[in-house]
């Protein structure tokens, strides 16, 4: 978001370092999905993402949504489901949707420049926790 930064603004990129960190990922990304479009809302970490917006067809975080992909994807240049999906540096991710008390649609996601077969379900779990902090920061 431009402008000044808010309260809310400085909750949310704490939430995103901690899980950059915990998961020791090189990108951690709040994304809203709304109207077609993955809109980046906040980041923490590498890469210019924070600001954009891709066709929700085109991104990993749609494939998450639609089911052909579980919440970890461990080395992206393996996964079929990713084949024609622009994934640039990242070889591996891990994402949580969620929504919001007033319906909108967030994927809190951490991303990797290289694979990471040591990601698993606790590593959900705990992206889990940090998502039900979001909601809040979000309401």
């Amino acid at each position: 978001p431009a402008g000044p930064r808010t309260v809310r603004d400085e909750q949310v990129r704490t939430k995103l370092t901690m899980a950059m960190r915990e998961l020791r990922a090189d990108t951690a990304l709040l994304t809203e999905v709304r109207e077609g479009q993955e809109h980046i809302r906040w980041q923490a970490g590498a890469g210019a993402y924070a600001g954009h917006s891709f066709p929700l067809e085109d991104t990993i975080c749609e494939r998450l949504l639609s089911g052909q992909i579980d919440h970890v994807v461990p080395d992206t240049a393996a996964e079929a489901a990713l084949r024609g999906v622009q994934t640039g540096p990242v070889r591996a991710y891990i994402g949580v949707p969620f929504s919001t008390a007033d319906a909108r649609a967030y994927v809190l996601c951490c991303l990797a420049h290289e694979a990471r077969p040591d990601l698993g379900e606790a590593d959900v779990r705990f992206l889990q926790g940090i998502v039900e902090s979001l909601r809040q920061a979000l309401a």
